[in-house]
């Protein structure tokens, strides 16, 4: 039987972010490989791939060289979201060809899978346990010099291979081999014969396990290349592709990036505003720089309030601070924080920062503001991002870039808190490397004993294309809200080198008695 096939047709994995790798899936007819070490993953992929072509009206052939069971693999994987015994054995039928490969080899593996492939009318094949062909087309002192120099590929199995290849042409069935890689590869020249490799990783980093696929190979199609983490859930295995990548795509210059504009996004601290001439630039990413307990997040919670009252959809993206403890806060301080959520006002996402995947946090930061319409982001702190990054730090800038350009391109208004580690003093290090020359205003905030008595300073670092007041101030934190005063010239020899400069009529002390004017033009 010889069907007619379009190579460039893709056999679409179903297993979500594996085929935006794949840039749509495997092509139709290729042979391919999946390998890694026992535990990565191999035959939940495989299965899961598998069953989504049976729900698309496919046919599947799931093929085992192993000793074990079906019924055994069967009741491991009915756990599974994508698991449906309905599709069995119509679907996906399940063979095993360990005896009919261990008594008459190669050649009767092939006849058995030539043979099953134009019965059940398969367009896609499993062949699960290849280490195991491998060695059975060695002889013995074959294998065992494989197994000590890694020797080259046997004929038998090159042949082997070769042949399989021309069954998939002519029958247009997409076959998926899964390898161990347990031990070192025997025959690097057969790899090279195959469509396109998979390599599965479980790996220990500290006390976390990383999974990571890794497209070593695709013939014919592009991809995303480089390693990406994935995750075993109740779904399956969910690949999170390395969010630089994507973001950064070439075809995305296409899509531009929001229009610039003379608004300006107001905290409602009159003081503040007057200090931003007017509030945070339109579609900028800001950054809140601050020692603990300086009142960072008490500003982000200032910016959400003040943009739901002005109708703009808010999201507060948070990792260390539970949403009780947010509304408690703000509550303090006499903000309606928890009415605007519960209204629909503001969105609250909290994650715990410990073992989470960084690209899989991105995923569903970017999920939200596009589904919600978010015009103004909270993210406290983006040292939760980092935690993240603990394996790969040198990715933090790249990450925070791309972040805030998708960001930006959205139409998104982006504050982020920081934490410094000094908490008292005129010496400012930013922890994290980069984050910096990607934003386009920075707020300060410290700490400051005058007399006896701590105090708290504001003042604006840097405003994107736009004049603002560099004067130090104090930040009056009370129950009726925040409060800018006057410059403290009292604090000159406390901040040592710090900008400290006295009220003049181009750095004007906003009067707290009335509002700043919000600009009128928009998009």
């Amino acid at each position: 039987m010889t069907t007619e096939v379009n190579i460039s047709e893709r056999l679409p994995t179903g297993v979500a972010g594996l085929d935006r790798i794949l840039e749509g899936g495997l092509l139709r007819s290729g042979v391919y490989i999946a390998e890694g070490p026992p535990g990565a993953g191999k035959t939940l992929l495989a299965t899961q791939i598998c069953f989504h072509a049976a729900r698309r009206g496919e046919r599947a052939l799931y093929t085992t060289l192993l000793a074990e069971t079906h019924e055994r693999m069967l009741k491991h994987l009915s756990r599974m979201h994508f698991f449906d015994a309905s599709l069995v054995p119509d679907g996906v039928y399940f063979i095993s060809a360990f005896r009919a490969l261990q008594q008459d080899g190669l050649p009767a593996l092939l006849r058995l899978l030539r043979g099953a492939i134009v019965e059940r009318k398969a367009s896609l094949l499993v062949l699960d346990g290849m280490v195991t062909a491998e060695e059975v087309s060695l002889s013995g002192n074959e294998l065992s010099n494989a197994l000590v120099q890694d020797a080259g590929s046997s004929h038998q199995f090159k042949r082997f291979i070769h042949e399989l290849q021309t069954v998939c042409a002519m029958t247009g069935c997409t076959t998926l081999l899964l390898s161990s890689t347990e031990r070192p590869r025997l025959f690097h020249p057969a790899y090279t014969m195959v469509d396109g490799i998979l390599e599965l990783t479980n790996e220990l980093s500290g006390l976390k396990t990383m999974r990571q696929v890794n497209v070593r190979k695709m013939r014919g199609t592009d991809q995303v290349v480089g390693k990406h983490n994935f995750e075993i859930r109740d779904e399956g295995i969910v690949v999170q592709p390395r969010m630089e990548t994507e973001l950064h795509a070439p075809e995305r210059a296409e899509l531009g990036m929001a229009s610039a504009s003379d608004v300006r996004m107001a905290f409602g601290v009159p003081g503040l505003d007057a200090m931003l001439a007017g509030g945070l630039p339109e579609n900028s990413v800001s950054m809140v720089v601050g020692p603990t307990g300086a009142g960072k997040t008490l500003l982000a919670l200032q910016f959400l309030c003040e943009g739901a009252k002005k109708g703009e959809k808010g999201l507060f993206f948070g990792f260390f601070e539970r949403p009780a403890a947010l509304a408690h806060k703000a509550r303090r301080l006499g903000l309606p924080f928890q009415e605007h959520v519960e209204e629909g006002a503001i969105e609250v996402l909290w994650q715990r920062p410990i073992e989470a995947i960084l690209d899989a946090l991105a995923e569903r930061l970017f999920t939200t503001v596009r589904k919600q319409k978010i015009k103004r982001l909270v993210i406290d702190s983006i040292q939760g991002f980092q935690l993240s990054l603990d394996d790969y730090p040198r990715r933090m800038r790249g990450v925070f870039a791309a972040i805030a350009d998708e960001l930006e391109r959205l139409g998104v208004t982006t504050l982020y808190t920081v934490e410094t580690r000094e908490v008292f003093g005129p010496k400012i290090e930013l922890p994290l490397e980069g984050v910096s020359a990607a934003t386009q205003n920075i707020i300060l905030l410290r700490h400051v004993e005058l007399g006896s008595r701590m105090r708290l300073l504001i003042s604006v670092l840097k405003v994107r294309d736009s004049e603002h007041d560099r004067t130090v101030r104090e930040l009056i934190i009370s129950a009726d809200g925040l409060h800018i005063a006057d410059a403290l010239s009292d604090a000159q020899q406390d901040l040592s080198a710090s900008a400290l400069y006295p009220p003049s009529p181009s750095t004007p002390i906003a009067d707290t008695s009335q509002p700043t004017r919000r600009s009128s033009k928009r998009k």
